[in-house]
């Protein structure tokens, strides 16, 4: 989704945090708390999005980012927790190691899709109607066995 102006939208977590979301102008969205904003390009917002109108795609791409925002203080203590189970077994190499973290991104970003399909799921369908559904099979498959490959690089650790 590439815009010519920015669109800000601000919201308060669940956790009273003020979240700032802006996406725009071009190709870059922001999303933080407060004044903390993390510029990025957004690749997953822009593949499930693809096919959407504009307006839809706003819609959307702000409540997944809103959804990274109110899931985080579960997805850090989540990836600290696996990049620690890592480093445990005291020989983990350095791709292990960005697996893991890529890993642990792509249960973030399942998270806030979730929360987007979950914050109204009769809106996300009306959405999707008409779309081809291919983009967000690739995002649901990929994410998956990225997240499943970190749960075996840190749980290897266990030696279950």
């Amino acid at each position: 989704m590439t815009t010519q102006k920015a669109r800000t939208t601000k919201l308060r977590t669940w956790f009273g945090a003020k979240a700032t979301i802006t996406i725009g102008p071009g190709f870059i969205h922001k999303a933080g708390l407060g004044v903390f904003l993390i510029p990025h390009p957004p690749v997953i917002n822009w593949m499930l999005r693809l096919g959407l109108r504009e307006d839809r795609q706003y819609t959307l791409s702000c409540t997944h980012e809103f959804g990274h925002l109110q899931s985080a203080p579960l997805a850090l203590p989540y990836t600290v927790l696996m990049l620690a189970l890592t480093f445990v077994t005291g020989h983990a190499s350095l791709l292990e190691i960005i697996l893991v973290f890529i890993s642990t991104h792509a249960a973030w970003e399942v998270i806030s899709e979730i929360l987007t399909i979950t914050s109204d799921a009769q809106l996300y369908r009306e959405y999707y109607q008409g779309i081809t559904i291919i983009p967000r099979i690739v995002f649901w498959i990929s994410m998956g066995i990225l997240t499943i490959i970190g749960w075996g690089i840190a749980l290897s650790v266990l030696k279950l």
